[in-house]
């Protein structure tokens, strides 16, 4: 049995996605992101071990959304198309 490298805590991760998804979706209504990213290219930067979450905090560390004041204001991208392959 092959132990995965990274911890996982119940957290999705890029491995998980395989034969589920090719593009992955990160929408954001507030600060209007909207960019897909392909998972074989996710995988091959990051590693299939790579959690979901992580690389999605990365990716938006620099909106100026995330950071609000106003939990109506913050940045809400997330990866809609996930619930509906898991």
């Amino acid at each position: 049995m092959a132990e995965n490298l990274m911890p996982r805590d119940g957290a999705i991760i890029f491995g998980d996605l395989i034969g589920k998804l090719d593009m992955l979706g990160v929408p954001c209504d507030k600060c209007r992101r909207d960019g897909r990213y392909r998972l074989s290219r996710l995988i091959q930067d990051r590693g299939r071990d790579a959690k979901v979450t992580d690389w999605l905090d990365q990716i938006t560390a620099d909106c100026p959304k995330r950071a609000m004041v106003s939990w109506h204001d913050r940045c809400r991208a997330r990866c809609p198309d996930l619930p509906k392959v898991l």
